[in-house]
């Protein structure tokens, strides 16, 4: 009876198995794919020039205490025991705060780790989202990172779609550039076609002005003709009427 009892329950279980639907599980190299992208070449050499320099900072600091303990332990035979309780205090302020800026800088809501997110995050999250939309677009279940602390023992090369991701990527990189540079050209196009139409305008108005001065000179040289006829009329009736008084 037990015998039966052991034999119906492994062939449900084995029913079950059988009846359920095979996941599909894919998996993407992470560091392959930001290796290749320059964002992230870019951002990780602007934080890696960063955390040199504080290291560089650190270090500068150590040596600086080191040398306050060493001159300590060479002149101690010379001091009085306050003088040498001071500069213990010194030495002892100065590791103090060398701890607090190594803190700032690498402690868990340290400065890199701020940096970190700022820079390399957003391309991360690029990444995934490319992931997450290959994955649905290819049924995928489960998608890992081969380059995470999972183990992989095995996988074949056709569940591997690092390099479709990267591709998807680079292609959507360069439309953006794409579109970029075609608003540039936009802008440089009605850039031109403004200075040409205030060229345009310039020259009309420069039109108007000459028009406007050549109509006050003709109307001037009107007005001259004008004054010097009727000048000249009464100058021509002042000496008729002289010679009538002559005769």
């Amino acid at each position: 009876m037990k015998k039966i009892i052991i034999y119906f329950l492994i062939l449900f279980l084995v029913n079950i198995a059988f009846g359920q639907r095979s996941e599909r599980i894919g998996y993407v190299n992470m560091e392959y794919i930001l290796s290749q992208m320059e964002d992230y070449k870019t951002a990780s050499a602007q934080l890696e020039e960063k955390v040199n320099k504080w290291k560089s900072e650190i270090e500068l600091k150590k040596n600086e205490i080191k040398k306050l303990k060493d001159s300590l332990e060479l002149e101690r035979p010379l001091l009085s025991e306050s003088i040498i309780n001071y500069r213990q205090s010194e030495i002892e302020f100065e590791e103090k705060s060398l701890y607090d800026y190594q803190t700032k800088r690498f402690g868990v809501n340290g400065d890199w780790v701020a940096q970190e997110y700022m820079l390399i995050q957003p391309i991360q999250d690029k990444v995934l989202n490319v992931v997450e939309a290959i994955s649905k677009q290819k049924k995928f279940d489960k998608i890992f990172d081969e380059s995470a602390d999972a183990i992989m023992f095995y996988s074949e090369k056709k569940y591997d779609i690092s390099d479709l991701v990267l591709k998807s990527i680079l292609r959507n990189e360069k439309i953006e550039k794409l579109e970029i540079e075609f608003d540039d050209e936009k802008k440089d196009s009605l850039y031109e076609r403004k200075k040409e139409l205030l060229e345009i305008q310039k020259t009309q108005r420069i039109q108007e002005v000459n028009k406007k001065r050549e109509l006050l000179l003709k109307q001037r040289d009107e007005k001259r003709k004008a004054y010097l006829k009727r000048r000249d009329s009464i100058l021509k009736l002042r000496k008729e009427k002289k010679q009538s008084k002559k005769s």
